[in-house]
């Protein structure tokens, strides 16, 4: 629920209630996360987002120290809150920046937990910051949150951007924060080649414009890439890193930690690891549709791929995953006709099959919010490729082909591998159509792990 100033004045909390405020507030994730933390954690409460034009914070401030449990800030007020508060905690008073707000006992308190997902972030990926030789890209909030955990945990930063006295003023707000601070300022072009972890802390990249970067390559010995962005999941900066050496992470999971840790803060709840990650899935789940729905301007997610590529398998984890409806095109195929696949081809013909596979692809793709699984020759027909294109993205999970035999083992319902030689019939047929699925597929997605595949479906969108 978003509230102007107007709702907020006449707003009625029924349960115990907690806000986001800022201007303008536009499209928000905080309001769902916070609902499925609440879920996950068994509390009966509400999160809002209020509109609170920056002349109106201290009036929404006291409304809300009436009203609400707790609340959390976004631009523009971070910093102007603080005035506002009765306590700060230390890092949020060193990074002169407050995102979470806690009314406990009459009093506002407030806290910094940007800064505590950032560090979750890290810790998730076995990450150790100390001597470790860093750098930053930008010099703002999101920066100024970084570069703080960088140098309390012994980093050696380097700060860089387009404004070099931006990077100085915060390059000085580290120093006088933490005494001993290891910063330097440089500009792009002189940035020091033996850098291991890089940091981009700019919206250099962010949707729509995705192609951007911030920098065109990466330091040779680069270790580690995090990017605060999140939409997309792999953004430009991430892409420039080598795969087989270079861990990389985008910024959701610090979202969903920072929202943690504020409920920590509000209730005393604790979030176990499974929690946080199942909520991390769904959450990328959400965005997937929102990317699909904004950046492609289509309403279903088709997959196609070799026969056994687990096209049934993905399919069904992902529409759990996005709260979409899932659609299996064979089965699909079979209720309609009253028979299987196998019969049909052994009464009428391929040629049929084909006939009357098309006729319902045609129909499913006119369908609205659906997860649709194709059969292994569905595209071979272009009518087909064209049919799906018009309404979904197409993704080709290309699983490797001992993974493909591994799971053609377990079924004898194949009737175009019912062959004296079942398995060189597969390896003919896979040949035969490897490069036609790469060929009409938006995007391919290759692992012979099934999480790890469904994790790639996920970010590809």
């Amino acid at each position: 629920m978003l509230l102007t100033m107007d709702q907020f004045r006449a707003f009625e909390p029924q349960k115990p209630t907690y806000a986001l405020i800022g201007w303008p507030l536009g499209h928000t994730m905080s309001p769902e996360l916070h609902a499925q933390l609440f879920e996950v954690s068994g509390q009966d409460a509400d999160y809002i987002g209020i509109a609170v034009p920056p002349d109106q914070l201290e009036e929404a401030f006291a409304l809300a120290k009436s009203k609400l449990r707790g609340m959390n800030c976004t631009i523009p007020h971070k910093k102007a809150v603080i005035p506002l508060l009765d306590e700060i905690d230390t890092a949020a008073r060193d990074l002169h920046s407050v995102n979470t707000v806690a009314f406990r006992d009459g009093k506002a308190i407030g806290y910094n937990t940007d800064i505590l997902g950032f560090a979750a972030s890290l810790a998730r990926d076995g990450v150790n910051l100390h001597r470790k030789k860093v750098l930053l890209l930008g010099y703002g909030g999101a920066a100024a949150v970084m570069a703080y955990h960088c140098v309390t945990q012994g980093a050696y930063l380097t700060i860089t951007g387009r404004n070099m006295e931006k990077a100085a003023v915060l390059q000085k707000q580290l120093s006088d924060a933490v005494p001993g601070a290891h910063v330097s300022v440089y500009s792009r072009r002189h940035i020091p080649r033996d850098i291991q972890i890089v940091l981009n802390s700019t919206p250099v990249g962010m949707f729509p414009k995705e192609s951007a970067a911030p920098l065109h390559y990466l330091p040779h010995k680069t270790e580690y890439v995090f990017d605060a962005i999140y939409n997309p999941p792999v953004t430009a900066t991430m892409k420039l890193a080598n795969p087989k050496k270079t861990k990389t992470r985008d910024g959701l999971f610090m979202l969903v930690m920072q929202a943690a840790h504020a409920q920590t803060i509000w209730t005393s709840v604790q979030f176990d690891p499974q929690s946080c990650e199942t909520i991390l899935r769904r959450t990328y789940g959400k965005m997937a549709v929102k990317r699909l729905h904004e950046k492609y301007g289509k309403r279903n997610i088709v997959l196609c791929g070799f026969m056994g590529s687990g096209k049934t398998t993905i399919g069904r984890k992902l529409a759990r995953l996005t709260g979409l409806e899932f659609v299996d095109a064979d089965q699909y195929l079979e209720a309609k006709e009253g028979k299987k696949i196998s019969d049909i081809f052994a009464e009428q013909g391929e040629a049929y099959f084909r006939d009357r596979e098309t006729a319902y692809i045609q129909e499913l793709a006119q369908r609205d919010g659906i997860v649709l699984s194709l059969g292994g020759g569905a595209v071979l027909r272009p009518e087909n490729v064209a049919a799906v294109k018009e309404t979904g993205i197409l993704i080709h999970l290309d699983t490797p082909y001992f993974r493909i035999l591994k799971n053609l083992s377990y079924s004898n319902t194949r009737p175009l591998l019912d062959k004296p030689d079942k398995q060189a019939e597969t390896r003919r047929l896979y040949n035969a159509r490897k490069a036609i699925y790469h060929h009409a597929a938006d995007v391919s997605v290759r692992s012979p792990k099934i999480s790890e595949v469904l994790e790639k479906v996920v970010k590809s969108i």
